[in-house]
């Protein structure tokens, strides 16, 4: 019996280490899977998301500390600094702005990792990119063929060897986005192409980058403004 009681009470101090190791550990990926409309009626939106915070091994951390902020199409916002809990949902509400609400952008930030996501009134729910403590911008996007990082004033393009390791291919530099820094094309407009992926300058005022997969007839698009690069989400 005696026995039985100290296994156990070390497998439970064992379980509390780890769980308040997990809880203090640094952000170095953060992600949101999934989202979900709740209402959306005149100036007013509300919604739930999911997300997860990891650390540079890959593990998944319990709780993070995170800056979560919310922007509507109505000029709506509001800013929050708190804990969220990997994996369990979240819900905000806003009734700011003027007008018919249409869609609510939801930004988290711990540290140099963000997440980002749009929940729109017609329920439809784009997962943004991640950004991570490497400045991927594409982490699950194609990121197997082209690698996409973020820098003050270019996108680096780098090629996945078979060692996994990152083999430079060139970059898009600021001169193929400076034509377009707050003076959007009239349309969609072809600027350029590194390795697999090529860079579109939107009406939008946005930027694109698709990444073309050699192999199989599919592709991968992220979509990012520049400069910094902020925003980014997939397509």
């Amino acid at each position: 019996m005696h026995k039985k009681f100290i296994i156990v009470a070390c497998l439970l101090f064992g379980i509390i280490s780890t769980a308040a190791l997990a809880a203090g550990s640094s952000v170095a990926r953060l992600s949101i899977s999934s989202g979900t409309l709740l209402q959306c009626t005149g100036n007013v939106i509300e919604a739930r998301f999911t997300s997860a915070a990891y650390n540079s091994a890959g593990g998944i951390i319990s709780s993070f500390s995170v800056t979560h902020s919310y922007t509507t199409s109505n000029g709506g916002s509001t800013t929050q600094t708190g804990t969220l809990t990997s994996n369990v949902s979240h819900t905000f509400y806003l009734s700011s702005g003027s007008g018919d609400v249409s869609y609510a952008d939801v930004s988290l930030v711990s540290g140099t990792a963000s997440a980002t996501a749009r929940i729109s009134c017609d329920g439809t729910v784009i997962i943004g990119g991640v950004i991570g403590e490497d400045d991927r911008m594409n982490y699950a996007n194609g990121d197997l063929i082209n690698v996409l990082y973020a820098s003050t004033d270019s996108v680096k393009v780098y090629s996945v060897a078979t060692d996994s390791t990152g083999v430079p291919e060139g970059s898009f530099g600021y001169d193929l986005f400076q034509p377009y820094l707050n003076n959007p094309p009239t349309e969609n407009t072809y600027l350029g192409q590194v390795d697999y992926s090529r860079l579109y300058a939107l009406t939008s005022g946005e930027f694109q980058i698709v990444v073309d997969d050699p192999v199989e007839s599919k592709s991968y698009t992220t979509i990012f403004s520049a400069f910094p690069i902020s925003g980014v989400y997939f397509r």
